[in-house]
């Protein structure tokens, strides 16, 4: 009955004696017959190395199955062999122990070895699809690199022109109008360079992970330099700017960063603060330390960010509905060149009212703690 069944099912039995040689149990498939093997016999111990190579691989898996105790049983990967007429026949072991005996059981499965190679064939085919719109990706954001580009010299004329006409005697009406357009243009001028920042950062995100950074900079200094290019701007606004106290009791505190590109971001967050703040409030930027970590705080007392928008509130594009809010990179770009340094950045609704920005960035020669910056910020966006 048991060698019907083995027949009908396609499988070949091999019972492993006490030497470690195999003899065949039931009767073999005929598939098996087809390997020019010599036809075995209960009391003939079957070559592995000639009949079946691959077991030879499998053989320390299935050792280990038949040694534990259980119902363990290991399983092979699918393997081709060529029958005398050249056919292929794909087939698999199992390794299982039935009572004392440990045997293994080669199956013919045709059906699994197309299916895998179907789907290597479809992983290959979407490879190639990916790498093809990788490309058109690509040269269009060369394109629009370039463009960008391009436009800052005409604009860098205009600012000169108008600059210069700004400081001749001028009606009151011409002079109003000269400052409208000098104010644009300038305006102007800032995004173009978010832009190119986005499109830099991104790249730079692309080409190499956080731990190619090696550059470190100042925090002191960077907060220093941005909150002192900012204070005018905040008194003309009606909000007052207030910097952190010393960091680390006066101690140099440096973080994984480029400097540039560091003060470019927390300016991004500050002046995001200060559009939004109201009149005779405040901005504060706080600085607490961590273990291995500086974090950066910017809080205001405006309306905060509207909860419809926070899920998204540093992807790309993602404007609010602020007449004078930006073209939707601000954010981002800061958000790609924090990350790439191996930091984070988020925002929280500010106890009491109000907006809070966030970001943590790793200290120079500081061990990190387990879970790090990327942990958080994917709690926080979560």
């Amino acid at each position: 009955m048991s060698a019907c069944l083995s027949a009908a099912l396609d499988q070949l039995v091999l019972e492993r004696l006490h030497d470690g040689r195999f003899v065949v149990r039931e009767a073999p498939p005929p598939w098996f017959l087809r390997l020019g093997i010599e036809p075995p016999w209960r009391d003939r111990p079957l070559q592995i190395d000639r009949a079946l190579p691959f077991l030879e691989v499998f053989l320390p898996e299935a050792e280990r199955a038949w040694s534990t105790e259980g119902a363990r049983r290991a399983q092979s990967d699918c393997w081709t062999q060529m029958t005398e007429d050249d056919e292929e026949l794909h087939l698999e072991a199992t390794a299982l122990r039935v009572g004392s005996s440990p045997l293994l059981v080669i199956t013919r499965n045709d059906a699994l070895f197309h299916e895998r190679r179907r789907v290597l064939q479809r992983a290959r085919e979407l490879r190639l699809v990916h790498e093809t719109l990788s490309r058109e990706v690509e040269r269009k954001d060369v394109l629009v690199h370039c463009i960008v580009h391009d436009l800052s010299g005409p604009l860098n004329s205009i600012l000169g022109a108008l600059s210069l006409l700004g400081e001749q005697p001028l009606p009151e009406k011409s002079a109003a109008l000269v400052g409208v357009a000098l104010k644009a243009a300038l305006r102007q001028r800032e995004l173009i360079r978010e832009i190119l920042d986005t499109f830099t950062a991104e790249r730079a995100a692309l080409d190499a992970s956080y731990d190619d950074v090696t550059v470190a900079a100042s925090l002191s200094d960077a907060l220093a330099q941005v909150i002192e290019s900012l204070v005018p701007v905040a008194c003309g606004r009606g909000v007052h700017l207030e910097g952190p106290p010393e960091i680390g009791g006066g101690q140099p505190c440096e973080v994984i960063a480029e400097e540039r590109r560091l003060a470019r971001v927390v300016s991004n967050l500050i002046e995001n603060a200060l559009r939004f703040a109201p009149t005779r409030t405040s901005v504060r930027v706080l600085v607490q330390e961590e273990p291995g970590w500086a974090r950066v705080l910017v809080e205001d007392e405006g309306p905060g960010v509207a909860p419809a928008l926070v899920p998204g509130l540093f992807q790309k594009f993602v404007r609010g509905r602020d007449p004078g809010a930006g073209c939707g990179l601000g954010l981002y770009g800061a958000r790609i060149a924090v990350e790439r340094w191996g930091g984070a950045i988020g925002y929280e609704a500010r106890p009491g009212g109000g907006a809070r920005f966030w970001l943590r960035l790793r200290r120079v020669g500081a061990a990190q703690p387990a879970g790090g910056a990327e942990a958080e910020g994917q709690e926080r966006r979560e």
